[in-house]
C-alpha cells in the first residue's frame, strides 16, 4: 500500500512538469519593403509564443534592457518594418506547468531583409503660410502645382502672402533622401517659390525619381472700376480661391450695359465670363444680375500648368 500512494504521487508531480515545446517559424517573403506586411506563421508545437522582431524596442538581444517580444495569436502575425536593414527574428516558444514553477522554453530565428526603394512624394505643402498649410496639386508624374493666394483675409486684415516659404514634403519613408535644386532639402530653410523648383528623391537602395514645383497666385483684379466707381476685392478665410467684390453706382445707371476697366497683377493672368475673355475697357457686361469672372493663370514656360479662380461682382444701385 505505501509502496502503491508512493508511485501515485510521482506520477501525479510528473503530470504537473511541462513539456518541451519546439520553436519554429515560417514567413511568407523574407525579402520585403519598407511598410509592407511580414506574414509570420508559427509551426511549432507550444503553448505560449512571442516574437522579437529585431528593430527598435523588440531586439532579443536587448531583452534584458526592456525590448520585448510580440505576442503570437493563434499561430500567426503580421508586421511592418518602418526602417530598411537586416533583421533577425527570433521566435520564443514556452510551455509550463505547477502554476508557472515548471517552464521549459525553445527559440529559433530567422533572417529578414527590408529594402527601402520609395521615391514616391505623397504630398507637398507650404508648411505655413500665415496660420495654415497649403498643399501642391499633382499635374502629372513629374509636376505639381503649389497654389498660393495673393493675400489672405486674417480677422480684420488681408495681409501679404510671402512667396519665401517653407516646405513640407510626404514621402512614406523615412529614409528617403530630398534635394531642392540639387541642395539637401532643410525643413527649417524657406524657398523662393517666385521660380520653379527642381525636387530630386533618392531612396536608400540608390534609385532618384526628379519632380518639378510650380507656384502660382490664384488670379484676381488688382483694380476693378464701373461708370468711375472703383470696387476692392473682398476675401474668404475659407476659400483662397474665390473672391466678391461688391460695388453701388449712383442712382439711373443702366446695370445691363456696362463696361468695365481693370487691371491685373500678371500678363500670365486672364479673366473670362464664361469662355468669353474680357479685355479692360472693352467687352460690355450686363451686371443686372451678379457676374462670375472666371481667372486662368498660366505658368510661362510649361502652359499646361494652369490655376483657376472665381471672382462674382455684384453691383447695385442707390
Amino acid at each position: 500500500m505505501l509502496f502503491m500512494s508512493a508511485a501515485l504521487m510521482l506520477s501525479s508531480c510528473d503530470d504537473e512538469k511541462a513539456t518541451q515545446p519546439t520553436a519554429a517559424i515560417s514567413v511568407d517573403n523574407d525579402v520585403l519593403e519598407v511598410n509592407e506586411s511580414m506574414n509570420l506563421h508559427f509551426i511549432g508545437d507550444a503553448e505560449n509564443v512571442v516574437v522579437y522582431t529585431g528593430d527598435t524596442d523588440h531586439n532579443y538581444e536587448l531583452r534584458s534592457e526592456s525590448n520585448y517580444g510580440l505576442v503570437v495569436n493563434k499561430g500567426s502575425m503580421t508586421y511592418a518594418y518602418t526602417s530598411p536593414g537586416l533583421y533577425k527574428v527570433v521566435c520564443v516558444a514556452t510551455n509550463h506547468a505547477d502554476e508557472g514553477q515548471s517552464i521549459l522554453t525553445d527559440t529559433c530565428s530567422i533572417m529578414v531583409r527590408v529594402m527601402d526603394d520609395i521615391t514616391e512624394i505623397e504630398r507637398i505643402s507650404a508648411a505655413q503660410v500665415l496660420y495654415d498649410e497649403i498643399f501642391a496639386r499633382a499635374v502629372n508624374d513629374v509636376d505639381w502645382l503649389l497654389p498660393l493666394p495673393r493675400k489672405i483675409h486674417y480677422k480684420t486684415s488681408n495681409p501679404s502672402v510671402a512667396m519665401k516659404q517653407k516646405l513640407k514634403f510626404y514621402i512614406p519613408s523615412l529614409s528617403t533622401e530630398v534635394m531642392v535644386n540639387k541642395e539637401l532639402y532643410n525643413v527649417n530653410a524657406k524657398y523662393d517659390l517666385s521660380s520653379m523648383l527642381e525636387i530630386t528623391t533618392r531612396s536608400h537602395e540608390g534609385t532618384t525619381r526628379d519632380y518639378r514645383l510650380h507656384t502660382l497666385n490664384y488670379g484676381e483684379f488688382k483694380t476693378f472700376s464701373v461708370a468711375g466707381v472703383e470696387g476692392s476685392v473682398q476675401r474668404t478665410e475659407y476659400d483662397y480661391s474665390y473672391y466678391e467684390i461688391n460695388m453701388s453706382l449712383p442712382r439711373g445707371t443702366d446695370l445691363s450695359n456696362l463696361v468695365p476697366t481693370f487691371t491685373l497683377y500678371g500678363d500670365n493672368e486672364q479673366p473670362y465670363i464664361g469662355d468669353v475673355a474680357q479685355e479692360s475697357g472693352v467687352n460690355v457686361v450686363d451686371f443686372s444680375s451678379p457676374v462670375t469672372y472666371r481667372f486662368v493663370v498660366t505658368d510661362k514656360n510649361y502652359p499646361e500648368i494652369k490655376l483657376e479662380s472665381t471672382c462674382k461682382v455684384t453691383l447695385t444701385v442707390d
